[in-house]
């Protein structure tokens, strides 16, 4: 059975234990319920993570498990547990509340182009998070090379306590994001700043699915997983274009914070003034003529002179 790109990165998620209590893809009844209830056996768990298949793919069972290929290239087998029948479209009523906005969001075209069956699993993942990490540190969760804003929120939080800088790498069609180019940029900016001892990296595949609240706080789930005691959430964390209100992702996460069962943090949300010429935290200045540094917005200006006082790359 062939998978896209969004379904292996939610195989090796899964997998390397770092979705728990997820330890498998999900029946229908368990979509529904991370969909509507946000709970996955009784517990938080805002993300549905399923395995879905069409009538081709059923074919390929064998002895009750499946062979599972991305690019042609054999993955693994899983044990199947259960098949349904998949309801994309109850499931996207759920998820956007029927927002005609929706239309327009590319989750909707992933669940779209998804199979009609979906596949049960049994836990299949490999426990690799070792006991001896001590919970000492602050998560950060980025896909982009740093910018001036990511670059002031770690080094004032590192101040108070060690960093791990997670860094997704991407599973959109995005071709100006790249893991790598990012691994690099924050080396050269944790050397640069003499904080070898303060900021740690660990490169994550995390399907991207734009969620904005729900996929932030899986990023939290992720941090508490990785030994973290705390987690940064920015302005428009995980967010798509204008598709949710500033500050939704922290605001939502910072509701749920006993549940996710992690300290939330504002990032702070860095801006550039105008007026004071400089990038300061937003509680900081009261000129309210400012922009707000993202990494979308670095991409797309062709101006050099915005860029240079944005981002060091």
């Amino acid at each position: 059975m062939n998978i896209d790109k969004l379904t292996y990165f939610s195989y090796l998620s899964i997998k390397y234990n770092i979705l728990f209590p997820l330890k498998k893809f999900m029946s229908y009844q368990e979509v529904k319920a991370a969909s509507n209830k946000m709970t996955f056996k009784n517990k938080f768990f805002p993300l549905p993570f399923f395995l879905s298949a069409n009538a081709s793919d059923i074919k390929d069972i064998r002895n009750n498990k499946i062979d599972l290929f991305f690019e042609k290239k054999f993955i693994g087998s899983v044990d199947i547990a259960s098949i349904s029948s998949f309801n994309k479209n109850e499931i996207a009523n759920i998820l956007f509340k029927k927002n005609s906005k929706s239309l327009k969001h590319p989750y909707l075209d992933y669940l779209k182009s998804s199979g009609d069956f979906l596949i049960e699993t049994r836990d299949f993942t490999v426990n690799t998070i070792k006991n001896k990490i001590k919970k000492n540190y602050i998560g950060f969760a980025t896909r982009n090379i740093p910018h001036k804003g990511h670059e002031k929120i770690i080094k004032y939080f590192a101040k108070q306590q060690k960093i791990l800088v997670h860094v997704f790498e991407d599973s959109s069609k995005n071709k100006r994001i790249n893991s790598q180019k990012t691994v690099k940029a924050y080396k050269q900016f944790i050397r640069k700043n003499s904080l070898i001892n303060k900021v740690d990296l660990k490169k994550i595949r995390l399907p991207s699915f734009l969620l904005g609240p729900r996929q932030a706080a899986i990023h939290a789930i992720i941090g508490r997983n990785l030994k973290c005691t705390k987690f940064i959430i920015g302005r428009d964390h995980s967010g798509y274009k204008n598709f949710y209100k500033t500050f939704d992702s922290f605001n939502f996460c910072k509701k749920n914070e006993k549940k996710i069962k992690i300290k939330i943090i504002a990032s702070g949300s860095p801006i550039f003034c105008k007026i004071c010429k400089k990038i300061v935290f937003r509680k900081d200045c009261n000129c309210n003529y400012f922009i707000d540094i993202s990494a979308s917005l670095i991409r797309k200006t062709k101006n050099k002179n915005l860029k240079n006082i944005l981002t060091n790359f």
